[in-house]
């Protein structure tokens, strides 16, 4: 399978560590932009946040890559919503002044 092959496998994580590092660079200026101010417990909950985001994803996807499709949905329905509640909250508390 192409998937698999020896050339797309690297190249999928090279983009994707591409990917987090811009995240991680744009985080101030997104900050900035949307006028919060930030305190390093607010960075410190926004990184913990982004963890649990990434990892919710990744675990789903592995288990539906281990054949195991059920699982797999269920995880990512529950994580991700959870994540999201977490994340609206983690919103709120950015925003106060």
């Amino acid at each position: 399978m192409v998937q698999y092959s020896t050339l797309f496998r690297p190249l999928f994580w090279i983009v994707m560590g591409m990917i987090y590092a811009l995240i991680i660079a744009g985080a101030r200026v997104w900050a900035q932009d949307l006028g919060l101010s930030m305190t390093w417990w607010k960075w410190a909950l926004s990184a913990m946040w982004y963890c649990l985001l990434s990892f919710s994803v990744a675990s789903g996807f592995t288990l539906m890559g281990e054949k195991e499709p059920k699982a797999g949905y269920y995880f990512l329905g529950l994580f991700l919503a959870g994540t999201a509640v977490l994340g609206v909250g983690l919103w709120l508390v950015l925003t106060l002044a």
